[in-house]
């Protein structure tokens, strides 16, 4: 292993994931390659305009004073006419010259006017001009350094020609039809209505300076059908942080970012087996404001992370997590590919880890967030507003996920513990939260299955009878609650359940690399913790999505 080795060498596997896939390298040498041929060629493209010349001239030499600062904005189609124009001249002076050297004595007729002279000499100036601001110098490159477009892996991107910068410009976005069919019974909150949402929305900013630092930042204008508070009717920030990866084993990241605990969690969204995470996500946190050292070793073989954020609640979106006391929490996990180096093994594909964290629950917060479906729909539990943090919290999720051929598996389980208590006095209570999620895939096509970006082996043709790539999924999870919390009266047992079981199916149409339809349908039961509940029973949901990325 090469501890000097460049981080962006490294393959990534599928442990620690931003919502933009890592750069892809490969692309970016490759274009690098054909910018170096163009700059080689590009001063001498073009050749005498009139039929019959076989001389080329010889391109003029780049002005010595660099003024490409001070330039104005570049015509292309003006330098083209323009070396167009002084190509002809050039010529035709060729042209006459020759027809001088063959007469002994020429005739001033034949000679270039002075008119003409000058028109040469400004044109040759305002070429070499253009040419060094298009072209650059060895030490200098100009536009024509700069390498931008599109490739599979890479997205639209603009880079220097060394690689050193680069720009990266990602969307997300995901539009919603949920639907309620079987209705969620009881008393509260009755049957939900029909409705078309912008669930993601999400303009990225991807880019690199001097090779070694990174940055990430985005806001999403969607989380159109989440009923918290803290994220109806908000454009959130989910990421904007810095990152220092010269080693691949030793990053540095500071700002907000994803909370390094559960695998599932860390996904990200374009990339699930279904429309959204499971149950488990209730007891771990989403973004935190933090700074984190990580790292991969042997393209997966071993990765860890480890983190001091602010600490935010279980099951937050996106919202700021402002420090109230000198208080922080330590995140850390660690996740293994044991057979990552095997080409032929059947567990080449097999992951496994632990999460956890410790830190403490805010004086004036429960350290929870409303608890609500898979559909986002319904509160199916949430503290009452008096209780308060009183100590620490523990939150820890063993996982493991195996992609092998066509078959993807992905399961966890997360144990969260925190000390409450009411605002208006009373005994410390310690509850424990406990959630586990199964979930299994499955592409009808013959594509492969993967905890990243999906790439069909046929996009949709129909010319060619090529109908993309196929995936059915299932998945089961279970989440209970402490009946602590209802005895000591920490939350209101008529309307918040004491367990809630998910089943989901799902069916995924990857039409190409960009463009994915899915539709899921997700049954939740409640349980109450005494005869008390009369909240909804169950809920019924269906929900299709057009997801579009580049």
């Amino acid at each position: 292993m090469n501890w000097a080795q460049p981080a962006w060498a490294v393959e990534p596997y599928f442990g620690y994931y931003d919502e933009v896939p890592p750069i892809d390298e490969t692309e970016l040498n490759a274009a690098r390659e054909r910018l170096q041929e163009a700059r080689a060629r590009l001063p001498h493209i073009g050749g005498a305009t009139e039929p019959g010349v076989s001389a080329q001239p010889e391109p003029l030499p780049p002005p010595i004073v660099d003024e490409r600062d001070g330039a104005p904005a570049i015509d292309f189609q003006e330098v083209d006419e323009l070396r167009k124009t002084f190509q002809s001249l050039q010529a035709q002076r060729l042209r006459e010259s020759a027809a001088s050297q063959a007469q002994p004595t020429p005739a001033p007729k034949e000679s270039l006017s002075p008119e003409l002279e000058q028109q040469v000499q400004k044109l040759s100036q305002r070429v070499g001009d253009l040419e060094r601001v298009l072209v650059g110098t060895e030490e200098h490159q100009g536009l024509a350094g700069m390498i931008g477009g599109y490739t599979r892996h890479n997205g639209f991107f603009l880079m220097s020609g060394d690689g050193d910068f680069f720009l990266r410009l990602p969307v997300l976005l995901q539009t919603d039809l949920r639907t309620f069919p079987g209705g969620q019974n009881g008393t509260n909150p009755g049957v939900m209505p029909s409705t078309f949402i912008l669930q993601r929305v999400r303009p990225m900013l991807h880019f690199r300076l001097w090779r070694y630092f990174r940055g990430y930042m985005t806001p999403d204008f969607g989380n159109g059908f989440s009923n918290n508070p803290n994220v109806q009717g908000r454009v959130q920030v989910p990421d904007a942080f810095g990152e220092w990866d010269y080693f691949s084993l030793f990053r540095i990241r500071m700002g907000k970012f994803k909370s390094p605990i559960g695998l599932e969690m860390l996904q990200a969204p374009q990339n699930f087996s279904f429309m959204e995470r499971s149950l488990a996500r209730n007891l771990l946190p989403n973004r935190d404001l933090g700074a984190m050292v990580w790292g991969i070793y042997e393209r997966g073989l071993f990765e860890y992370q480890l983190g001091v954020f602010n600490g935010v609640p279980n099951a937050n979106f996106y919202e700021e997590s402002a420090a109230t006391g000198s208080a922080k929490t330590l995140e850390a996990r660690v996740f293994s590919r044991p057979f990552v180096a095997s080409t032929t093994s059947m567990f080449r594909g097999l992951g496994y880890g632990i999460g956890m964290s410790v830190g403490s629950v805010k004086q004036g917060t429960s350290g929870q967030d409303p608890m609500q479906t898979e559909t986002f729909s319904y509160t199916f539990f949430q503290y009452n507003s008096n209780v308060t943090g009183d100590g620490q919290r523990i939150r820890i999720s063993p996982q493991v996920a195996w992609y092998v051929g066509r078959l993807g598996l992905l399961g966890q389980y997360v144990r969260s513990t925190q000390q409450l208590r009411l605002v208006t006095g009373g005994q410390s209570v310690r509850t424990t939260h406990e959630s586990w999620s199964a979930q299994a895939s499955w592409f009808l096509t013959d594509d492969t299955a993967t905890f990243g970006h999906v790439q069909p082996r046929y996009p949709v043709e129909p010319s060619k009878g090529h109908w993309g790539a196929w995936e059915i999924a299932a998945r089961y999870a279970q989440l209970n609650i402490d009946p602590e919390t209802f005895a000591y009266n920490l939350a209101d047992p008529g309307i918040n359940a004491l367990r809630a079981k998910s089943s989901t199916v799902g069916l995924n149409w990857y039409l190409n690399t960009n463009v994915r339809l899915t539709t899921n349908f997700v049954h939740t039961d409640f349980t109450g913790a005494t005869r008390a509940y009369h909240a909804a029973s169950h809920e019924d949901g269906l929900m299709f999505r057009m997801q579009l990325t580049f």
